[in-house]
């Protein structure tokens, strides 16, 4: 009989160190690899979740995104803003606008909005005086970086608009914001200047003018793809040529954001809470002159 013997180098019981480098190599790729899809498909469904859920550029009723509309994309948003109380005096004031958006591509939008303003106040212990505005302007808005695929969203605002007819207003804003889970985080810092026109002696007089700051903060948590709660705080100051630096008005209220894929409905309360910064203009605990104790806004928007 013939027999046929076969030599191994190594045991069958021992599996030599190259094969066993070469299977945990192999074992520690598969797990880079998993890890890392899991984080590809944590982002990709991170950011998915957040533009599911706006199909507008708003969350909150006061403070800006950094979102902005693809481009073709057009909304369609009205706002209602009443202001109430003064000191020594009866005062309701409801600012109403609307706006139209459109995307432009490139991480571009802009907007215009047709602006009405009423005021009733009491200027004597009987009976009120109504006076109305309208008023135009017109939005830009670029997106410098996004709040889910970068460490943080930024975005510049500038406006321009009329009001009355005899006041121009320019206001630019630096916008910040960051989503994580299921919150977000925004924060702007606004500069306006408003400027009035008087007709006097038969000329057009322009020497006064405002330039107040403001700094918005606010928060959401989003409860799901339709329903976020959260709060804004804004601190509105003023200044003004010749008088510098007035008050700084501190304001802050719970909001509410309600959406579907087409529209939304975004509900903010605000009542002042004090004043930061007071002056021989402004010595009191609030400022009930230029500013209002309480201030409430909604907001209807539709995707077209």
């Amino acid at each position: 009989m013939l027999k046929i013997q076969i030599s191994f180098p190594y045991s069958v019981n021992r599996i030599p160190d190259y094969v066993t480098n070469r299977k945990k190599g192999k074992r520690l790729l598969r797990q880079i690899l998993f890890k890392t899809m899991k984080k590809i498909l944590f982002i990709i469904v991170a950011a998915l979740d957040f533009i599911g859920i706006q199909a507008q550029d708003r969350n909150f009723a006061r403070t800006y995104q950094t979102t902005v509309l693809p481009k073709g994309a057009i909304d369609l948003e009205f706002w209602h803003t009443s202001r109430m109380g003064h000191s020594g005096q009866f005062f309701h004031a409801q600012d109403q606008r609307m706006e139209v958006e459109f995307g432009l591509g490139k991480n571009w939008q802009t907007a215009f909005y047709f602006n009405r303003y009423q005021q009733r106040y009491s200027t004597t212990s009987d009976g009120t005086i109504t006076s109305n505005e309208i008023g135009f302007s017109n939005e830009w808005k670029v997106k410098l970086s996004d709040p889910v695929a970068n460490k943080l969203g930024l975005a510049l605002y500038g406006e321009w608009g009329i009001k009355g007819g005899d006041e121009l207003e320019l206001e630019s804003k630096l916008i910040l914001d960051k989503v994580f889970g299921k919150h977000l985080l925004a924060f702007n810092g606004v500069y306006e200047l408003e400027k009035e026109f008087k007709w006097k002696d038969g000329n057009i007089h322009s020497g006064g003018y405002e330039m107040p700051v403001e700094l918005d903060f606010a928060y959401m948590y989003k409860l799901d793809k339709k329903l976020g709660i959260g709060f804004e705080i804004r601190n509105n100051n003023g200044i003004a040529k010749g008088e510098g630096w007035e008050y700084s008005a501190l304001f802050g209220g719970p909001t509410i954001n309600f959406r579907s894929n087409r529209w939304f409905v975004i509900a903010n309360y605000q009542p002042q809470w004090g004043n930061l910064h007071k002056t021989a203009i402004v010595p009191g605990n609030k400022v009930l002159d230029d500013r209002e104790r309480t201030e409430a806004r909604i907001l209807i928007g539709i995707s077209l």
